[in-house]
């Protein structure tokens, strides 16, 4: 979402959805359980715990553990692990919930309380979040794809030639392999995928190792599409939508919670009373949606437009539709998906973008 800091566009793997629709509707009943209940209050009322920060930690307890124990039926089913471990692991995903839920709530609630434009002052440490973080991902990236190595020289002369016919400015990056990339390593080691991390000089393209072992025509596509990112500084032109997005959500939220018949309704006196925290979970995926449905189409059109230049500049359709087929064989990607799930897909589905590699188009204007 920043200016060039790093592009990395494979969609999530099929095989790396959560726990499935029926986890997610059963979460969402236990939160709505407890504000139909009440639940939060007759806790607070039990144990006598009074101040609000205090009062929020008990609440996010509560609806979280609620929350846990409604998913446990569908993640015991998926588990691959021994019934102690998954309670073991189970617990430490609560703690590790409520905890950094804590820390990134509290100074949402002290601007609940302090004030009426807290909308504007959320958004406004959301957007610099929103900001630091992509400032930071080559960082993170760098972490994920773990120790580096550097590409072969036949390897990086293939990038350098990609870059080179991209029309990337400064052509000649650093090539380096993600951990344990070799030649001939299994496909099923990692995710095929491959990212643009840096600035300027400083910029390297890093290969993960079920892409290093493909043949290099393919390998050549796909560095074409992840160049192509950088290339029509998708990052850059994303970020302000985003922020507007994140603005209009928090504008959304203010007009809905200072309906006072909702508060009413759920036993609130006032937005910064701790009580209000599963109100604000219920009606957080309501204000979020509209904000993905946005952010997704438009990502989705940036993958087009990288499918298009990796087409454009490599003029082998065939070779960039038999990556794409291979991508959703693996299962690294949807190879279809229903209309419901299409509206938050950040990619088109694999068939889709097969489909588009036959299809004749204007050149790109770049």
């Amino acid at each position: 979402m920043i200016p060039d800091t790093v592009t990395s566009t494979e969609p999530p793997s099929a095989a790396q959805r959560e726990d499935g629709i029926g986890a997610t509707i059963a979460a969402g009943a236990a939160v709505v359980a407890c504000i139909l209940a009440h639940l939060p209050d007759h806790l607070l009322s039990l144990t006598g715990v009074h101040g609000w920060v205090p009062g929020l930690v008990v609440v996010m307890a509560l609806v979280n553990g609620a929350r846990g124990v409604a998913r446990a039926p569908f993640t015991y089913a998926c588990r691959q692990m021994s019934a102690s471990r998954w309670a073991a692991q189970s617990a430490s995903i609560l703690g590790s919930t409520v905890g950094i839920g804590v820390v990134l709530t509290i100074p949402l609630y002290a601007l609940l309380r302090a004030t009426s434009w807290w909308w504007i002052w959320a958004w406004a440490l959301f957007a610099a979040v929103t900001v630091a973080g992509q400032l930071l991902m080559p960082v993170i990236m760098g972490r994920r794809c773990g120790p580096l190595q550097p590409a072969s020289p036949e390897l990086a002369q293939l990038v350098h030639t990609i870059e080179f016919q991209a029309g990337v400015a400064g052509a000649g990056a650093a090539v380096y392999l993600a951990a344990g990339a070799k030649p001939g390593a299994s496909r099923s080691s990692s995710h095929c995928n491959a990212y643009v991390l840096g600035l300027g000089r400083s910029r390297r393209v890093v290969l993960e190792p079920a892409l290093a072992a493909w043949p290099p025509t393919m390998i050549a596509q796909a560095v074409a599409h992840e160049l192509a990112h950088w290339r029509l500084h998708h990052t850059a032109r994303r970020l302000p939508l985003a922020l507007a997005v994140q603005l209009g959500t928090f504008a959304l939220a203010d007009a809905v919670l200072s309906f006072r018949p909702l508060l009413s309704w759920a036993g609130i006196a006032s937005l910064g009373d701790p009580r209000s925290y599963p109100l604000l979970l219920a009606l957080t995926a309501a204000f979020v949606f509209p904000a993905r449905v946005i952010l997704a189409a438009y990502d989705r059109g940036q993958e087009r437009a990288a499918d298009r230049f990796a087409r454009d500049v490599l003029k082998d359709p065939d070779a960039y539709a038999a990556i794409l087929d291979l991508l959703g064989r693996n299962g690294d990607a949807f190879r279809e998906l229903p209309w419901w799930r299409r509206l938050i897909a950040t990619h088109p589905p694999i068939d889709q973008r097969i489909q588009d590699c036959q299809i004749q188009k204007e050149p790109l204007d770049v």
